[in-house]
């Protein structure tokens, strides 16, 4: 690896880190794209599970205190497992196009009527069906892409969940669906010594970041951190189009 392929890993993983720290995802939004310009696709979806099992165990660490929600959303877990599990399995034969597409469709149905799609009662009829199928999906791109966030995240926006919340049951989704990834991934033979090298040099600009995006948050106020989340999203499938169409 050479000293601008070393420079991209160090700033694309930094500046992920900072997202995750901030707002509970956007690590393999941001990283995933930028490693993919300089180890190719494959190779950077195996790179940057290394950083997000690693950014998903300091915040579940940093939140525990939250873990009593984890018991309300054992379907939506459930859920994203399998489906993370499936997309390891097809990480090689999905129609990218295609799944770009429907994330931006989704990713804008929720953030424009989302509130009305499921509401805030997670024990409503159409929260206890629309949430494990939410997660799903996201879980499938997940295992394919190592990028659920737009989908999941804009799910729990909609739900209208304090910061803390917010941050951690996520952190909870994203670290059981990693745990399947690195399985998946191992048993395909993708973690070979350099991959496995390159994600663990990438820990330390991710947790660093991570550290300080994590402080950030913590002086933001409710309205401010949904607009972040916004934001966020906004981009996240900005760029997802971007690399999927414009690439």
């Amino acid at each position: 690896m050479g000293a601008l392929d070393l420079l991209t890993l160090v700033l694309g993983l930094a500046f992920a880190g900072l997202a995750k720290g901030l707002a509970g995802f956007g690590l393999p939004v941001i990283a995933t794209p930028i490693l993919a310009g300089v180890f190719g696709p494959r190779m950077a979806v195996a790179i940057v599970t290394i950083p997000i099992f690693a950014a998903n165990s300091l915040l579940l660490t940093q939140g525990v205190r939250e873990r009593h929600l984890l018991r309300g959303a054992l379907p939506l877990v459930v859920a994203s497992m399998i489906g993370t599990a499936l997309g390891t399995a097809l990480l090689v034969r999905v129609d990218e196009r295609t799944f770009a597409i429907l994330i931006a469709l989704l990713v804008a149905l929720f953030l424009l009527r989302g509130d009305r799609l499921f509401g805030d009662d997670p024990t409503a009829p159409r929260a206890r069906v629309g949430g494990p199928l939410v997660c799903f999906f996201g879980g499938v791109l997940q295992g394919t892409t190592s990028i659920a966030s737009p989908i999941i995240g804009s799910y729990f926006h909609a739900r209208r969940l304090p910061a803390a919340e917010f941050v951690f049951v996520l952190a909870a989704i994203f670290e059981l669906n990693a745990i399947v990834q690195l399985v998946g991934y191992g048993l395909q033979g993708l973690y070979t010594a350099d991959v496995v090298a390159i994600g663990l040099v990438g820990l330390v600009p991710t947790l660093a970041a991570l550290a300080i995006g994590v402080a950030l948050r913590g002086r933001l106020s409710a309205v401010a951190f949904r607009r972040v989340i916004v934001v966020l999203l906004a981009l996240a499938v900005a760029n997802l189009l971007w690399r999927t169409f414009g690439g």
